[in-house]
């Protein structure tokens, strides 16, 4: 009994130890003119991107309403357009495992403001 108790806490722990390791969120650098809305002592309205495995997550600190995003590959194709929401301190998830491997530009604009954004796929 005392050697199968022991068993499982030395699965759990590779399990958390292998998976832990493989997924992990990248902040994807930015070039922004996002101008802050929200007063001094508050965080930042811009949106971040972040890339997640095979996703790329928008969160924001505000509500983000009529929001352009679009992705563009290096030869200047755009592979994904979306006029969405962003809602407060939820990740807006946008799938990439279906995007052909290489370099790829992602922008985000509300009106005059924009966050632009550079991954890689593969």
């Amino acid at each position: 009994m005392m050697k199968t108790k022991r068993l499982i806490v030395i699965l759990c722990c590779l399990v958390q130890v292998l998976f832990g390791t493989v997924a992990y969120a990248e902040k994807i650098p930015v070039n922004k003119n996002w101008e802050d809305t929200l007063d001094v002592r508050s965080l930042s309205s811009s949106p971040i991107l972040m890339k997640e495995g095979n996703m790329l997550l928008i969160q924001s600190d505000k509500v983000l309403e009529n929001l352009f995003i679009a992705i563009t590959s290096e030869d200047g194709r755009q592979v994904y357009l979306e006029l969405p929401n962003v809602i407060v301190d939820t990740a807006y998830v946008i799938p990439i495992d279906l995007l052909p491997a290489g370099n790829y530009c992602i922008t985000v604009m509300q009106g005059a403001n924009y966050v632009i954004g550079y991954f890689h796929v593969g």
